[in-house]
């Protein structure tokens, strides 16, 4: 995906929203079609779970999220550094501007705004699903004491988000509506995505 940017400057989409607005499932299904990969910071997150033991059912320690926040940064950059164009899922918070400025920095970037009406409920359908998550010993090392009440903290934690998030970006913004389907559809969303 080249842009005007410059000769061979990756390309770097960015699918934001709040949690359970179907960043996700966007970012993947986008990054699929435009045959880019696709990352995510829970991911990431996620990946660093692993590697503490999470899926041993005792997990010796619980990855912190701007830890995570930084690693991804920096996989991102490092794909743009090898010329990898990529599509990421990542809320850009309004106090952490340089998270932003990383992107931007490694490439000419977009983004893509997704939202819907149900985004709670989805956060609460799909914590309650997560494998992961309902393993006793991954709860015990979260904190918690069941999946009801990680997932009530969950929704609180989402809520937080959506009011920090950054929703207005110098950048060319597309905004899709994710509640049955894609609005605009794909097709339009992949021409925006590789417009230079």
């Amino acid at each position: 995906m080249r842009s005007s940017g410059g000769a061979g400057r990756p390309r770097v989409v960015i699918v934001t929203g709040e949690p359970g607005s179907g960043k996700s499932t966007l970012g993947a299904e986008l990054a699929r079609a435009l045959r880019v990969p696709f990352l995510a910071r829970d991911d990431v997150r996620g990946g660093m779970f692993l590697t503490a033991g999470a899926w041993t059912g005792s997990p010796f320690q619980v990855p912190d999220a701007l830890h995570a926040v930084d690693a991804f940064l920096g996989i991102v950059e490092a794909m743009a550094a090898a010329g990898v164009s990529c599509v990421v899922e990542y809320v850009v918070r309004r106090a952490r501007p340089q998270d932003l400025d990383r992107l931007t920095a490694v490439g000419d970037c977009v983004v893509i705004v997704a939202s819907c009406a149900d985004a709670s409920e989805r956060v609460a359908r799909r914590n309650v699903a997560d494998r992961l998550l309902t393993q006793d010993g991954v709860l015990d090392a979260l904190g918690f004491v069941s999946i009801d009440d990680h997932t009530a903290a969950a929704v609180t934690r989402a809520n937080e988000v959506r009011d920090a998030m950054r929703t207005e970006f110098d950048l060319p913004v597309l905004h899709v509506r994710t509640d049955a389907g894609y609005h605009p559809g794909l097709e339009e969303i992949i021409d925006f995505a590789t417009r230079p």
